[in-house]
């Protein structure tokens, strides 16, 4: 995992996430939906991953807010300052979680659609442990084994993702687990080319280190189109999302 890669991706993609990330927003809503029926209001709060703010801009809803610690390997101030009022003290924590010191006294650990760049995540679920309060929460959202399955399918690329199972599993050691859901989604793009430029703009072209060329380019195309096209001389083909949403209680003692 080549984390500076990442961060230059996403910083990269700036704006043009929000508008390509339709599956990552829906995320961050349904998300939301489910915070709200299992946490109570949280006062403290931290969020690993917060980008544009696609989530952040929910937390609001938890009142009485009274601080959030914003983190991200690149923090978008100027996008994220407005969402909240003066009355909520906002943080900014910017680089790698998996590295950073983490704030004490959390009421709720917070992440939406980006658990799958972590490297360690049974080290970092038991520092967030740490850093709860009892009975504190985390809200999280990531992302399945089947995550862009055509793309790992033909690149032999990709992130390692874990199954629901397997995050119920690692959740269980230190937390309750409140909720485990997990869905399936297919998106539609009009050929391969707008596949790579929809990846590239939402920035998610850090993992890996396929090495395009125009020989492999061609062959990626005709490949894509043939296993995972609508066939009959239409170039459209399919990308898959594999979301996966969990929500756990730290246990007491």
């Amino acid at each position: 995992m080549d984390k500076a890669l990442v961060r230059q991706r996403f910083r990269k993609a700036g704006a043009q996430y929000t508008q390509q990330a339709q599956v990552q927003q829906q995320m961050a809503k349904q998300l939301w939906q489910y915070a709200e029926q299992f946490v109570p209001a949280p006062q403290r709060v931290l969020e690993i991953g917060c980008g544009q703010g696609g989530f952040t801009q929910y937390l609001r809803g938890w009142s009485p807010l009274q601080k959030i610690v914003l983190n991200d390997l690149y923090l978008p101030r100027e996008a994220l300052q407005a969402l909240f009022p003066d009355e909520v003290e906002v943080q900014y924590v910017e680089g790698d979680i998996e590295t950073l010191a983490l704030p004490s006294g959390i009421d709720a650990v917070v992440s939406a659609a980006s658990m799958q760049w972590l490297v360690d995540v049974p080290r970092l679920l038991q520092r967030l442990h740490a850093s709860l309060n009892a009975g504190g929460h985390v809200v999280l959202s990531t992302f399945g084994p089947k995550q862009y399955h055509e793309i790992r399918q033909l690149t032999g690329q990709g992130l390692q993702y874990y199954s629901a199972q397997a995050w119920q599993h690692l959740l269980s050691v230190e937390f309750d687990v409140l909720l485990v859901q997990q869905e399936q989604q297919c998106l539609w793009f009009d050929s391969p080319w707008d596949v790579l430029k929809h990846l590239q703009q939402t920035g998610v072209t850090g993992a890996g280190q396929w090495q395009w060329n125009k020989t492999r380019l061609r062959t990626f195309m005709a490949q894509y189109v043939q296993q995972y096209g609508r066939g009959e001389g239409d170039d459209a083909v399919s990308l898959t999302y594999h979301p996966i949403y969990l929500i756990a209680r730290k246990k007491h003692g």
